[in-house]
C-alpha cells in the first residue's frame, strides 16, 4: 500500500510539473465524458481463511468537470454496474467423501465514484491523467448457488441431507447467512491513472473497502477499463 502511494504521488507531481511547463492550457476541455467497459478482480479477506477471488466485468459512464481556469484539474463523478463470479469445489474427493458439492456465487452491485484527477498533455494527442477519490456501492444482487451430487448407492440419511439443503442462498438473507449475511453498502477510496491517446483511453485503477461486505470480510478491486472520450 505504501508503494503504491508513493508511485501515485510521483505520478501526481511528474503531472504537476509538466502541466505549469505547458503554457497553453485551452487544450484542456471544461467538461470530459468517458464511456467504458472493464474488467474487473474483486479479492475478498476473510478474517479467517484464506483470500476469495471474483472475476468480472463492468460498463460505465464518467463524467469530469474542469475546476481551475489555469490548470488541467478537473472533479468528476460517474456510474457503473459490475458482475463478479466465483466458483469453488467444496469437496472432490470421492475416494474419500461421496458428496461433492460446487458453489457458485455472483455478485451485482452499482458504483458511484467521485474523483479528483489532473489531464497532463504527454504527447501530441496523448495525455496522461492520475485520479484520486473515493467510491460507494450498492450491493443490488448477491446469491450462492450450489450443486450437490451424490451417488446412488448413499445411505438413506445422506440422501435425505441433500435433498433438504437449501441450494439457492441469498447472501444477504438473515434468514439464509444468520449473522454472517452481506452488508449491501459500501464505501472505500481508490486512486489510478487513465492513458488517453485521440479519444480511446486506457485505464488502471486499485481501491480498498473501509466499510465493509461483512466486519469480517475486507475487500479490495483492481479494475482495467478501455473507454472512448466524447
Amino acid at each position: 500500500m505504501k508503494k503504491l502511494a508513493l508511485i501515485l504521488a510521483g505520478v501526481f507531481t511528474l503531472a504537476g510539473s509538466t502541466a505549469l511547463a505547458q503554457t497553453n492550457t485551452q487544450d484542456a476541455p471544461s467538461v470530459l465524458n468517458r464511456a467504458s467497459v472493464f474488467y474487473n478482480l474483486n479479492t475478498l479477506y476473510p478474517k479467517y481463511g484464506d483470500n476469495v477471488y471474483f472475476n468480472g466485468y463492468g460498463v460505465g459512464y464518467n463524467i469530469d468537470v474542469r475546476v481551475s481556469k489555469t490548470l488541467p484539474l478537473y472533479v468528476g463523478t460517474g456510474i457503473d454496474v459490475r458482475f463478479a463470479f466465483h466458483n469453488e469445489n467444496i469437496t472432490d474427493n470421492l475416494e474419500y467423501d461421496p458428496v461433492w458439492i460446487k458453489a457458485q456465487c455472483t455478485l451485482i452491485n452499482f458504483n458511484l465514484p467521485i474523483n479528483v484527477s489532473y489531464r497532463v498533455p504527454v504527447a501530441e494527442r496523448f495525455y496522461l491523467t492520475p485520479f484520486v477519490g473515493l467510491n460507494f456501492r450498492l450491493q443490488a444482487y448477491g446469491n450462492s448457488n450450489l450443486k450437490i451430487g451424490i451417488p446412488d448407492d448413499s445411505p438413506q440419511e445422506v440422501i435425505d441431507w441433500a435433498e433438504n439443503i437449501d441450494d439457492d442462498i441469498n447472501l444477504f438473507s438473515s434468514n439464509d447467512m444468520g449473522d454472517a449475511h452481506l452488508s449491501r453498502f459500501q464505501m472505500g477510496w481508490h486512486a489510478g491513472v487513465n492513458l488517453e491517446y485521440n479519444q480511446l483511453t486506457l485505464g488502471l485503477s486499485y481501491g480498498t473497502d473501509f466499510v465493509k461486505l461483512h466486519k469480517n470480510l475486507g475487500g479490495s478491486n483492481f479494475l482495467v477499463s478501455l473507454g472512448y472520450r466524447f
